[in-house]
């Protein structure tokens, strides 16, 4: 492949008009020409784009890891989006992403095994912020803050199957012989052709499950149950028991991806928990019985302050808000 060449797609790539093939190419021919990737390189620093060479090297960075990712989408929202890929001898490539979105398909297609046995791919969100990503079978995942999603080079083979740590949307693509699985700590979530979410956060003690479309079996310690639409399921990590209940509207406990907040009868404790993943702040109680008013209710997530002030609104508390920490204290 020839320099300019490496260029001509690079801008394809910008452009959002490059070929898989041609991203193929150019990964490979960067990844084993350290000339050629030095030089490309320092084309880029020295080019006059209207995008920015921040935004142009992390994409250049990308391409050199051999992962796919669309250029046209806001940097501001995913600064807290890692992917890490463990790949041949125990090597970790860790690249924080400018994009919205990521194609996980463009990963696995690209990121090659070590013999026969399978390699994680871990897509972490900080604290914070939320991911969108497309999976190598075509289902989606909608990732909250300080969430991680883990799954295997050999995914989609003979079944689908993930790990989720903290809290996830999902849509499936529908394939009756090849199971798709989500396991959380003490609970696994079965689907076939299935729209649902899951909120297993390690440091909560309730893992929950609510099906939006069609069918789900959940499995725990506590025993095994069968959702349908506009059911939930609650298990206690502690007392290892298992509580199934009809919910109005399935969709409330899904909000967060059209950023909103949906609390169902929570206490202030577990909302601050929540509250301090999405805005990164430290919340504080100077009594503590406060922490155990409860809450029911859909607040819109614009700001922090305006979260608090909904909450505060029918609870008898009141806050402070000091830099990076929120003092809660009664009224």
């Amino acid at each position: 492949m020839k320099r300019e060449e490496c260029l001509e797609i690079f801008d394809s790539y910008i452009q959002n008009a490059a070929s898989k093939e041609d991203v193929k190419r150019l990964s490979t021919w960067i990844r084993n020409d350290s000339g050629i990737s030095v030089w490309l390189e320092n084309q880029i620093l020295s080019s006059s784009s209207v995008m920015s060479q921040e935004v142009q090297m992390r994409m250049f960075e990308n391409i050199k890891a051999g992962i796919i990712v669309h250029p046209n989408m806001d940097s501001s929202t995913t600064k807290g989006l890692r992917i890490i890929f463990n790949a041949s001898k125990l090597m970790r490539i860790a690249a924080m992403f400018v994009l919205p979105f990521l194609t996980a398909a463009g990963v696995y297609y690209f990121m090659l095994k070590s013999g026969t046995t399978p390699v994680p791919y871990v897509i972490a969100v900080e604290r914070g912020h939320k991911a969108i990503l497309t999976l190598p079978d075509g289902s989606k995942a909608w990732l909250n803050s300080e969430s991680k999603l883990t799954y295997y080079s050999d995914y989609n083979k003979k079944k689908r199957e993930l790990q989720l740590e903290g809290e996830g949307y999902f849509e499936v693509a529908h394939n009756p012989k090849k199971p798709f699985v989500v396991k959380s700590n003490d609970m696994a979530v079965e689907a076939l052709g299935t729209v649902f979410e899951v909120k297993a956060y390690s440091d909560d003690n309730l893992i929950s499950s609510v099906l939006m479309k069609g069918k789900i079996r959940v499995t725990t310690p506590g025993g095994v149950a069968v959702l349908a639409p506009n059911q939930r399921i609650l298990y206690d990590k502690k007392t290892h028991k298992m509580n199934q209940q009809d919910v109005a509207r399935s969709d409330d406990f899904a909000s967060w991806k059209n950023n909103e907040l949906r609390f169902e009868d929570e206490s202030l404790q577990d909302i601050a928990k929540s509250i301090q993943r999405i805005y990164n702040v430290k919340i504080v109680f100077t009594d503590e019985k406060t922490k155990n008013y409860h809450f029911t209710g859909t607040v819109p997530n614009d700001s922090l302050e305006g979260v608090l002030n909904i909450i505060t609104m029918t609870s008898p508390v009141s806050f402070q808000i000091n830099n990076k920490q929120v003092t809660i204290f009664k009224k």
